[in-house]
């Protein structure tokens, strides 16, 4: 019996130290880093029914949790640009409005314009924007990470999600 019972012992502890968690295979982390995109020299386009808007492609794709945030440069200030988040809406003097908005799915984001009248899509407004997305993972935004942050504040966000704007990535409208 004893002999059986160290037998056992043996096989055993040969069989756990066969295994191991130090795998040092390097992984791509997905699904729970944030990232800031840039679309650069923004022409809003009429569809010819009065419709101003653009389309980029996302590549990669988002997952469904992701929550985007849009961002405009809405000029500068001492020479620091001035970011301002959409939807916004810019209202005239004159009692005209014009609305920047945006709506997205998993493969694109749609930036479009809504307006009172139209004479307030001067130049302006409508050509050589440039935008900035950020793209915040599910896992971070479901969790709390986000109600802790002014998500209207640019810099707060590049600042809490640790986003590294010197390497951004540049989104391009589709044709």
């Amino acid at each position: 019996m004893k002999r059986i019972f160290l037998l056992l012992a043996v096989v055993g502890m040969t069989a756990f130290q066969s295994c191991n968690s130090d795998d040092t295979a390097d992984q791509i982390d997905t699904d729970t880093i944030a990232e800031v995109y840039e679309i650069r020299n923004v022409n809003f386009i009429n569809d010819g029914q009065g419709n101003y808007s653009i389309i980029s492609e996302l590549d990669p794709q988002i997952f469904n949790s992701d929550m985007i945030l849009v961002y405009r440069r809405s000029g500068s200030f001492n020479g620091n640009p001035i970011w301002e988040q959409i939807p916004q809406t810019i209202y005239f003097d004159n009692g005209h409005e014009l609305n920047y908005n945006f709506d997205f799915t998993i493969n694109d984001i749609n930036i479009y314009l809504g307006y009172s009248d139209p004479s307030v899509l001067t130049p302006a407004f409508i050509s050589n924007q440039l935008f900035r997305v950020v793209i915040i993972p599910g896992y971070l935004s479901n969790k709390g990470g986000t109600s802790s942050v002014d998500l209207s504040d640019y810099k707060a966000v590049v600042k809490a999600y640790g986003l590294n704007e010197s390497n951004m990535k540049t989104l391009q409208p589709a044709k």
